[in-house]
């Protein structure tokens, strides 16, 4: 099942926590432009001789922060177990909730143990990274499986593993503690107020027990409960973003965890609208998923909202169908332009892991056939030959499925001069085939 969309009639909702960069959907032009504003933008700056006193943190090291995060990813699900409550916005599907091993909840079955466990290994930047995903539904046989480059339509929710982050050690969790950062200045809360601490306990006036005897402490720390994140039991007190409603990613525009999570489910079988409200209820044989992610996977030191850096994440995602992608319209799936096999579609000249290109890269080893520093996949005239690069390709959706299966014969790349490169990625072959 195909759905029909485009980006003018389909609801696509920009949640820029989720965007490793901007809507893949942009025309080329508005792409080459983007690119020529990064470049002078950067360029300005390197430029800039004033010193404003800003001191540049390196990040860390991606081997050693992973080798730190999987004993933590696999102590989180060995103390964890999950419930499913029901979902009054949305009942097409129940909420995951993870609580920790203890107390009344001792004897429940570990995620880990659960049977539902999978994993696989995910390689980025030349580091070996766990993926791990707990599967509910696998989805619909009779469905495709999306490709990294397709688009997915899916619910979700995003949250991160432990809130209660202590950055100075002094055993006070940051949103209770006057001092947060450790450097002998009371934390601002706005920029006309700061925190207090009436008894000089470290504690912050609002979150202090001494302050506020009537609510509940239940640990006796002197924190109470609502800042005590060990004591905080609200189930999205965690939580940074969220989609009860179904919403289109890009899975090429997403952190790697979450599209590697993605694209190891289907979506559901059909759906029924209803003619009286106009919404539409899903077979209940679709993609249920969480993927449990290491920073490296996501943001690693990239500052988001409500992530502190370097965290790993867990997405709890619903797929409901998918649409294979063709992002520059020239016939060939986006999936089949990634020519290094690498499941990125993006630019990296100077092979750091990201795909913003610093000033002077010429490393052309990546998706880029021409050099043009338009990638492929949005390329229409992907060697530079001034051929259009449909008009070197043949594509016939045969069995009108809606999807352009290369083992189906249904795109055609030539070879005319036989040196072993497709018309369309050889300059030395510019004659067009569909006249």
């Amino acid at each position: 099942m195909r759905f029909i969309s485009n980006n003018s009639s389909a609801k696509v909702q920009e949640n820029c926590i989720l965007r490793l960069q901007k809507s893949n959907q942009m025309k080329v032009r508005r792409y080459i432009f983007a690119i020529g504003v990064v470049i002078s933008a950067l360029y300005a700056c390197n430029n800039d001789d004033d010193d404003d006193g800003f001191v540049s943190i390196p990040p860390r090291d991606f081997t050693e922060q992973q080798e730190d995060e999987e004993p933590i990813i696999q102590s989180y699900l060995k103390t964890h177990f999950f419930t499913l409550v029901d979902n009054s916005a949305n009942p097409d599907y129940q909420i995951i909730q993870f609580d920790t091993i203890a107390g009344d909840n001792s004897s429940q079955t570990s995620i880990w143990d659960s049977g539902l466990l999978e994993s696989k290994t995910v390689t980025l930047n030349d580091i070996d990274y766990t993926l791990y995903f707990l599967k509910r539904n696998n989805g619909a046989t009779s469905e495709r499986k999306p490709t990294f480059a397709d688009s997915a339509f899916v619910t979700y929710r995003g949250e991160i593993f432990y809130d209660n982050v202590d950055q100075d050690g002094d055993g006070i969790p940051d949103n209770a503690d006057v001092d947060a950062d450790g450097d002998n200045e009371p934390d601002n809360i706005s920029d006309s107020e700061t925190k207090t601490d009436s008894d000089g306990d470290g504690i912050a006036d609002d979150a202090d027990v001494d302050n506020n005897p009537d609510e509940p402490d239940s640990d006796g720390d002197g924190i109470i409960d609502e800042k005590d994140q060990v004591d905080n039991n609200n189930p999205n007190r965690k939580v940074f973003d969220s989609a009860i409603t179904p919403v289109w990613f890009d899975l090429n525009s997403v952190v790697p965890g979450f599209r590697e999570g993605t694209i190891e489910v289907s979506g559901a079988s059909g759906f029924m609208e209803n003619p009286d409200n106009g919404t539409v209820d899903y077979n209940m044989d679709f993609g249920d998923f969480t993927v449990f992610m290491p920073s490296g996977l996501a943001y690693f030191n990239e500052i988001q909202t409500g992530i502190p850096q370097y965290s790993p994440l867990i997405f709890s995602i619903q797929l409901y169908g998918m649409n294979q992608t063709d992002h520059d319209s020239d016939g060939i799936p986006s999936y089949l332009e990634d020519l290094e096999a690498d499941s990125d579609l993006n630019v990296d000249r100077d092979g750091d892991g990201d795909s913003t290109n610093d000033i002077g890269d010429r490393n052309l080893s990546n998706d880029d056939t021409d050099g043009s520093v338009v990638p492929n996949f949005f390329d229409i005239d992907d060697d530079g030959d001034g051929t259009l690069t449909m008009d070197e390709v043949t594509v016939d959706d045969a069995n009108e499925d809606g999807f352009i299966d290369i083992d189906l014969g249904e795109i055609i790349f030539y070879d005319d001069d036989g040196d072993g490169i497709p018309n369309h990625l050889d300059p030395d072959d510019s004659d067009p085939k569909n006249d």
